[in-house]
């Protein structure tokens, strides 16, 4: 095979890598932002329910599950991007299904306070 054949060759496979590469990384970044979309929609939520209760409004148990839900549902993206992330949200979303049951203790050392799901949020983005 003459030199130039090999070096077209070479060329090829490089840039067949390169275009590999960028693909999975444009993959992940999609991925990355439908875990944000997510996230933001079940923090977005549960902060208008929270302000809502703040300002006198009864509690309101469908509008709970569905945000429970929302935490559920943001949780299975994260699973390959953040698993700790994921499960916090996994278990925010079980807090919502029941929340009279919960502590302050407890909601503190599983860290699924709004405050500390928003930083987690806020590294991710800042990550891609």
């Amino acid at each position: 095979m003459p030199a130039n054949e090999v070096a077209f060759a070479f060329f090829d496979r490089v840039l067949t890598a390169l275009g590999l590469i960028r693909e999975r990384k444009r993959r992940r970044n999609d991925r990355i932002d439908q875990a944000l979309y997510a996230l933001y929609a079940a923090l977005n939520e549960t902060k208008y329910y929270i302000e809502r209760l703040d300002s006198g409004k009864r509690r309101n148990r469908k509008m709970e599950w569905a945000i429970a839900r929302l935490w559920h549902d943001a949780s299975v993206p994260l699973r390959d991007i953040d698993p700790d992330l994921a499960e916090r949200c996994f278990i925010k979303g079980s807090y919502w299904m029941e929340p009279e049951t919960w502590t302050d203790v407890r909601i503190k050392r599983k860290r699924i306070k709004l405050d500390q799901v928003l930083k987690s949020t806020r590294k991710l983005l800042l990550r891609t």
